[in-house]
């Protein structure tokens, strides 16, 4: 007798006519359409036997032997437990021995998995490309939702594009476990939990486990300094995606320096050791500026060491309240330039993003496309209940979850009906750019540092996205 169930660390849902899963250990998703989709509408967290599923789908499709339905079915589930997003087995003790889960005593996965599953040798399963570039265009889903908890902070980054507060609102634990009961009935997979800083939340354990009652893909961005050893058994209760912490130095003073916190290097790392020691997944993120741009490399030596991802970037935008002071830190063009060399010359992951071509067609198939994920896929709801279109783009308010519900805000706002109409071709001097392919636009990033223009393309960026494709065509002709 054979027994299957999903993963753990699987996720399925069920858009419409459509069935989605995706498994954030691996980071690798399919969507299917037709019988696929109903093939995977009867798998999930309860194991059951083969036969009991294939007796309920033979009810639906009478016409069809028994036994056609069974081989197709079992078909179905062995590629999906090749990839890593179902368990099958001989007993549900069988399935709980072979679903694994994330660990560091593994040379895979980590925390290094990037890329996403796109098949198509089977004619029911859509490449996810496609999936979130038309579906989500012309059926917005909240994917993914960013969740700002509250906006107190024990650290002052120089960087941080939130505004200092002169009273820090806090999320209400009614409040968020009615958004997250709304965004479980929207179909969201992924809900990240920051602030401010998260864990001075007090009830925000409750949050964590209210969100796992939801299965939901959970992350946390943190500064880690106010973990304390009676939540990591909460965080390994729950399963999380990801914990995003920030480090910009090894070096004390540095790192102490940008976040105005003294001995935060210190809690920090000890926090992150003791996530790592638990079995929790780490992420490292390092934003670069001049500050820690000579120093930022022992960042990423030490991630090595303890085998979890870093992201360095030099990424910063102004504050959401238009304020450009945090961007005196932000890198020159020639600092950039010579970080972009460093990252070229040492982060394999990058080269190859670098060396991938644009799949045919892309130009005319990119001008169709929205700029990014705001008011596709995801959005933010801060401790007040305000609805933004993603984090950090809090100049444009697009309602009140106290006032009105998630869907009713998702579906009738007319500040996110005109978001939704901005697209590549909404930048016609860009889509002949020789610099296009090294170009990220950013609306907000745009907006915040315009003073509230969403089209006010970003000069510093332009001459980064230059920079960038001469020093790899000077790479490519070494």
């Amino acid at each position: 007798m054979q027994w299957v169930r999903q993963c753990k660390d699987t996720f399925i849902r069920r858009y419409n006519d459509l069935g989605y899963i995706t498994s954030q250990l691996s980071k690798r998703d399919r969507v299917y359409d037709e019988i696929g989709a109903l093939f995977l509408s009867k798998i999930n967290r309860t194991a059951h036997t083969v036969d009991e599923i294939v007796d309920e789908l033979h009810a639906q499709f009478s016409d069809v032997s028994r036994e056609m339905l069974r081989a197709d079915f079992g078909e179905f589930i062995q590629e999906l437990a090749e990839e890593g997003f179902l368990v099958t087995g001989r007993s549900e003790a069988d399935l709980d021995r072979k679903d694994h889960g994330f660990t560091y005593l593994t040379d895979a996965p980590k925390t290094a998995a990037l890329n996403f599953l796109a098949q198509d040798k089977n004619p029911a399963l859509r490449d996810t490309a496609d999936f979130f570039y038309s579906y989500f265009r012309d059926h917005p889903v909240i994917f993914g939702m960013h969740l700002e908890i509250t906006g107190h902070c024990n650290e002052r980054c120089l960087h941080c594009y939130l505004p200092r507060p002169e009273k820090a609102a806090v999320m209400p634990l009614s409040m968020a476990r009615d958004l997250l009961d709304q965004l479980q009935a929207m179909g969201t997979v992924s809900v990240t939990f920051s602030g401010g800083e998260p864990f001075t939340h007090k009830q925000f354990a409750e949050m964590l486990i209210y969100a796992r009652n939801n299965d939901f893909s959970i992350n946390i961005l943190t500064n880690g300094t106010l973990i304390r050893n009676e939540i990591i058994p909460v965080l390994k209760q729950v399963n999380l995606n990801m914990v995003q912490v920030s480090i910009y130095s090894m070096d004390p003073d540095i790192h102490d320096r940008i976040t105005q916190h003294r001995g935060s290097l210190r809690k920090t790392l000890a926090a992150t050791e003791k996530l790592i020691a638990s079995g929790i997944p780490v992420q490292i993120s390092c934003p670069v500026m001049r500050i820690n741009k000579d120093s930022y490399t022992g960042v990423a030596q030490w991630a090595r060491q303890h085998q979890v991802r870093v992201l360095s970037d030099f990424i910063m935008m102004a504050r959401t309240d238009f304020d450009t002071g945090n961007l005196a830190y932000r890198l020159s063009i020639d600092e950039t330039g010579q970080l972009i060399r460093n990252i070229i010359n040492e982060d394999e992951t990058y080269q190859a993003i670098l060396a991938a071509e644009p799949p045919a067609g892309d130009a005319a198939r990119k001008a169709e496309q929205p700029v990014c994920g705001v008011g596709v896929d995801n959005a933010c709801v801060n401790a007040e209940g305000n609805v933004y279109p993603c984090a950090g783009f809090q100049g444009i308010t697009l309602g009140n979850v106290s006032q009105q519900s998630l869907a009713d805000i998702w579906a009738n706002s007319e500040a996110l009906k005109t978001l939704r109409a901005v697209t590549n071709a909404s930048f016609p001097q860009c889509l002949n750019c020789a610099a296009n392919d090294y170009c990220a636009m950013c609306l907000v990033r745009n907006f915040n540092e315009s003073g509230g223009d969403i089209f006010a393309i970003n000069e510093h960026y332009c001459k980064v996205a230059f920079l960038t494709k001469d020093l790899v065509a000077g790479t490519a002709g070494n």
